[in-house]
């Protein structure tokens, strides 16, 4: 604040006048005080935040680093590893029992005695033999019998109600009974027909006797050679499932295949089936 002295025309005493300054504009420290408290308060929880973060990772790897140990689990190869020690040493097993070993023979005492020749080693059995890497037994090589065995165990035709004429699906797999029977010179297949236990028995015997036929002229017309396929009928004598439902006596209308020697008899007859 300052004071002035100003003389006005026409009077002959001075005037004086205030004059007050304007106050400046500014930021207040207080204002300022608290935005550093803010900052500094943001800053330092951020920093606590990160701590605990990281130091909460780092437990959780120790953590599952000392639980694998304790639990010594081993890794994928280690795993390879072992399976395929154990496999070399059952095939070195079985491979010592399979074939003998040869004695070394022996060396003479004296240059005057001739040592004798070692007998021959048979040692075909083994050769007929082969080994399955892994498995503790041996298995003799499948013949074409036992293919034939396993086909005939897993094939039915089914027929409807009444019906000579097989399911179409159901013939893929009598297909390839036909195909392997061809070659196999060892056994026939008997085409085994088999009817519900409705009707009359004898009804039922002939309508069974159709059905293995049928299934055999089918595979005629499609080329195939039947000269190893007899049929037989069996009626409602083997029925496979017992509940006397409608789904029940479905299983029952089948054909099914079994093997038998070439050399054994061949029917071809309706009555004793």
């Amino acid at each position: 604040m300052a004071k002035l002295t100003m003389n006005t025309p026409g009077s002959s005493t001075p005037r004086e006048a205030v004059f007050v300054p304007p106050k400046q504009q500014g930021i207040s420290k207080w204002i300022l005080a608290a935005g550093a408290a803010v900052f500094l308060a943001m800053f330092t929880g951020l920093v606590v935040t990160t701590t605990l973060l990281l130091s909460q990772q780092n437990q959780t790897v120790v953590e599952v680093a000392e639980t694998a140990t304790a639990l010594e689990e081993p890794s994928l190869p280690d795993l390879t590893n072992a399976v395929t020690r154990q496999e070399m040493s059952l095939l070195k097993s079985e491979t010592e029992e399979a074939i003998p070993a040869i004695a070394a023979p022996v060396l003479p005492q004296s240059a005057e005695v001739e040592p004798e020749a070692p007998a021959p080693i048979a040692v075909a059995a083994a050769t007929r033999t082969p080994l399955r890497l892994g498995v503790a037994h041996r298995y003799r090589v499948p013949s074409c019998v036992d293919y034939l065995d396993t086909l005939v165990k897993i094939t039915t035709v089914n027929f409807p109600l009444g019906s000579d004429i097989p399911v179409a699906a159901d013939m893929i797999r009598a297909r390839n009974i036909a195909t392997a029977v061809k070659t196999c010179d060892e056994v026939k297949v008997v085409v085994e027909g088999h009817s519900d236990r409705r009707g009359t028995a004898q009804l039922n015997m002939d309508l069974s006797w159709f059905r293995a036929q049928s299934v055999i002229d089918q595979l005629q017309r499609e080329g195939y050679d039947i000269s190893a396929l007899q049929p037989r009928g069996f009626g409602a004598t083997r029925p496979v499932n017992f509940a006397g439902t409608i789904s029940g006596e479905a299983e029952n209308r089948r054909v099914q295949f079994t093997l038998a020697p070439r050399s054994a008899p061949t029917t071809v007859s309706l009555s004793g089936n």
